[in-house]
């Protein structure tokens, strides 16, 4: 009687495996509201794909997904604070005001992600605001303008790119059960 070439044993190493790769990959969705690298956290389990015998493609899809979610992001966040009036500063202020919010933002509305999103999005409307006052003498009437533009960048661009994680791990989850 010859040992099985698949056993319980097997299964039971892969499920286990899936389930930390999905659950690492989850992470990186948390991540992102706090301006962190969630995307690129998700892409990296696609190193796993060769591994569980899923080849190199895994990792291209969520790398290049990881890479349209920074640029969208970016130009979501930058166009929209410009189109409302924002020069150089203002973007400045909204990318940092955006981190701090983020940070500040979630023990202050302890609602997972949605404290840190909101956040992230006043941060940015405060930033911005600062620092088209101290750095760019704007004038009073523009930086309420400035401000909301900035909010609502930030809030979109970050929205966005969650959406790009959300199918980073649904595309990873189904790699995993072996559908794709």
């Amino acid at each position: 009687m010859g040992h099985p070439v698949h056993s319980r044993m097997d299964d039971l190493v892969y499920i286990l495996y899936s389930a930390g790769t999905i659950g690492f990959a989850g992470l990186g969705v948390v991540l992102i509201p706090f301006g962190l690298p969630g995307n690129w956290l998700i892409a990296l389990v696609g190193l796993c794909g060769p591994l569980m015998g899923f080849g190199w493609m895994p990792l291209i899809i969520l790398t290049a997904a990881a890479a349209v979610a920074e640029a969208l992001e970016l130009f979501t966040a930058t166009k929209v604070t410009k189109k409302a009036g924002a020069g150089k500063a203002g973007m400045w202020g909204c990318f940092f005001g955006g981190i701090a919010g983020a940070i500040l933002g979630t023990p202050f509305l302890p609602i997972p992600i949605i404290g840190t999103l909101i956040g992230s999005a006043l941060g940015a409307f405060v930033g911005a605001i600062v620092f088209e006052v101290v750095f760019a003498s704007k004038e009073s009437h523009a930086l309420l303008d400035i401000g909301m533009g900035a909010f609502l960048g930030v809030l979109l661009g970050k929205v966005l790119k969650m959406a790009i994680g959300g199918f980073q791990v649904a595309y990873w989850c189904l790699v995993v059960i072996k559908v794709l």
